[in-house]
Parts: structure tokens; sequence; C-alpha cells
């Protein structure tokens, strides 16, 4: 008995391991482009739109409370205009059906020069304090290691097994 069951449950995994396609849990990837305004274009790591997901953003001067909630659109966009005044990292928290990333958005004054043109009688340099925006676009992945899918095919497979020795086992 306990050989054809486990007969059958090998037949199982191979049935099921050449039948399904690729299977692989899926994260988030969170860009975004500086302008006047902050735009974020929130993904889940195979290429979809994170349409819908809660936005949660933090100011660098409160960083524990919310200084903005909102969602994303159908196409995975969040755009706001942060308060410039406010040099330091902004979070952004982005979730969606239990998956969601955090992004750290760094915002800085920078003094820059104007030059004034020259004129005949005299020249002059002006300073002016132009606010820039240093930003970065981030690429973050969360598609799991080699170890990490070794280690879901080998509990799948003692699910299997554990199963077959449950049922396989002698009723007393």
């Amino acid at each position: 008995m306990f050989k054809k069951l486990s007969e059958v449950s090998f037949g199982f995994i191979i049935f099921f391991s050449m039948t399904i396609s690729k299977v692989s849990a899926h994260g988030s990837v969170i860009n975004y482009q500086s302008k006047e305004v902050i735009e974020i274009d929130a993904k889940f790591d195979n290429g979809k739109p994170m349409a819908n997901a809660q936005v949660v953003i933090y100011s660098p001067t409160n960083p524990t409370q919310s200084w903005l909630t909102g969602i994303t659109d159908d196409k995975g966009k969040f755009i706001f205009t942060p308060d410039f005044s406010q040099e330091g990292d902004w979070t952004i928290k982005i979730r969606s059906a239990g998956h969601g990333n955090v992004v750290n958005i760094p915002i800085k004054s920078t003094p820059t020069q104007k030059t004034d043109e020259i004129n005949s009688s005299s020249s002059s340099v002006s300073q002016e304090n132009h606010k820039i925006i240093q930003s970065q676009s981030p690429n973050i992945t969360s598609s799991p290691t080699m170890m990490q899918k070794l280690m879901m095919a080998a509990t799948g497979v003692w699910g299997f097994v554990g199963t077959a020795f449950f049922f396989s086992r002698k009723k007393v």
C-alpha cells in the first residue's frame, strides 16, 4: 500500500512540475522623477502597475506623522508637491495587496550662482538661492535568489511527501 501511494505521489510531483509554468511571488519596483513635483511610478517586479496602491508620505521634519496620504492611479502613478522648505529625506511608503516598498527621496537646497551681463561701466555677480532637487531613480527589485527558489521547491516536495505519509499510516 505504501509503495503504491509513494509511486502515485511521485507521479503527481512529476506531473505538476512539468505542467506548471513559472510561478513566483512578486515584490515591487518603485521609481521616481523629481521635477517641480515628485512623480512616483510604482510597479510590481513583474512590470504590472500597482494600481490603487496606498501611498503614505512622511516629511523630513516629522517622520512619524504622515504628511500626505493618497492612492496611485490605474497606471501606478502618484504625483505630489513637497514643501521644499523642509530639506532632507522624504519617506514614501507604497503598499498594495500585501506587497510594497519604501523609498527615501532626498531634497536639498544648494546655492547656485547666476552671472549677470557685464556692463561697460561695471560688472556684477549676484548669488541667488535656487532649489535643486537631487534625485536618483533606484532600481529596487525583490526577486528570489536561487537558494530561496530551492527552499521553496523543497518545502513543496516535503508537503507532498508529508501528506502521502499522513494518509499512508496505519489506522489504529
